[in-house]
This record gives structure tokens, sequence and C-alpha cells, in this order.
């Protein structure tokens, strides 16, 4: 009878489940064995939602889950208050977290009841007005001699200015433009348009904007 028994915190770390935790996060995550956009290869990927408040067998989790594997290192969450919000952000801890190979992940915020359409659709528009300007910025940029002291920069630029709509690329270079724009700057690059472009250089990555909520929020009771 004592497949539920009540021990103290002590008692618990005497089992050495920390040894056996650290263990498994040692291990690698190995998400390049299948296409992260097949069924099986999503399952594969990191999942960003771990450890939630959720009650047992609850529907809303499961979906979450699968979009931060999909999605979650360029996510951004507008959430309506209801159960995904308590769940979702509980008082002194967050299921949500980020990846071990590169620290990035969701990015979440909550809204009141049932405006997070609204609320989200207000974080849609802000993002893609930042990077219109900023597209509109490197193209002025491209235009001038500013950035020739650092060769992959107008490369780099140029490609980014051409598939700048493009997840996959937007996301890569991302990785690669800033530490670019460092240089250029350490060299003495100092127009309008280079400061325009350097200050948004965390915007050249296409988020993804998502509304989540209970079934509240959905209007199934």
């Amino acid at each position: 009878d004592d497949a539920l028994r009540m021990v103290t915190q002590d008692e618990a770390k005497e089992l050495g489940h920390e040894e056996n935790w650290d263990f498994l996060r040692a291990l690698p995550v190995r998400e390049d064995l299948m296409k992260a956009n097949s069924v099986k290869g999503s399952q594969m990927q990191q999942p960003l939602l771990e450890f939630s408040a959720a009650c047992a067998g609850c529907g809303e989790t499961p979906y979450v889950k699968l979009l931060t594997q999909m999605f979650g290192d360029r996510m951004v969450i507008a959430n309506a208050t209801g159960c995904s919000s308590i769940w979702g952000n509980p008082y002194g801890s967050a299921p949500y977290t980020v990846r071990d190979s590169d620290g990035k992940g969701p990015a979440w915020h909550n809204s009141l009841f049932e405006d997070n359409a609204e609320f989200g659709f207000g974080m849609a528009q802000n993002m893609m007005g930042r990077r219109e300007r900023l597209h509109d910025s490197v193209a002025e940029l491209l235009k001038t001699s500013d950035i020739d002291a650092v060769p992959e920069l107008r490369g780099r630029l140029t490609q980014w200015h051409e598939k700048w709509q493009s997840a996959g690329t937007s996301t890569k270079l991302q990785e690669l433009l800033p530490p670019l724009l460092e240089k250029a700057k350490e060299q003495g690059a100092s127009s309008f348009a280079f400061h325009q472009v350097y200050d948004n250089r965390s915007h050249f990555v296409k988020t993804s904007q998502w509304i989540i909520g209970g079934d509240g929020w959905a209007y199934d009771i």
C-alpha cells in the first residue's frame, strides 16, 4: 500500500533521484534524425514546455508542447487568462523553458480573459512594423560603403533583404548578422542607416505569433 506515500525532502534526496536527473539532462538531444516538419520528426525536437501544473489528462498541454517543438525558438505567445494561464505561469515557476543547445525559447505574456485576439494581433502588428522598418533600413545601408570593411556582411545583409520573410533563412541569419555588425561598428561604421540596422539587430528573425487560451476563452463552456 506504499504506491503513494508522503516522504520528507531529506528522504527523497537519499533515493538518488538527483543523480538520475543529472544523467538524463546530460543525454544528447538528437533533433536531426528526421525532418522536423514530419509527425515523427517533430517528436525528436526538444519540447520547450515541461512540468506544467495542468490537470491529469489535460487536452491543452499536448498541443502547446507540439507548438514549442515546431516553433518554440522563435515563438511569441499572447495568452488568455484561464486554464492556460494557471498551468502556464503558476506562482513561482513556469513550464516554458529554453532549448539546451542555444538558450532560445518561447516569449509568453498574459492578457485579460478573452481579449488575447486583440492582444496578440497588436503584438504581431508591432513586430511586423519593426521588421518592415528594418528591411527598409537594410536597403539603405546596402547603398553605402559603411559595411565594406567586413567582407561577409554585405552578402549576408543582401541575403536577409531578399529572404527576410523566410523563417528558416531569417533564423539562421539572426545568428550570423549581429556579430558581423559588431565588427563593422568596431571598424568605424557610423552612418544613420547603419545605426538603424544595428539598433534593431535582434529583429532579423521572423517570429511566430500565437494566441493561446483555455476552454472558457474558446467558448467551450
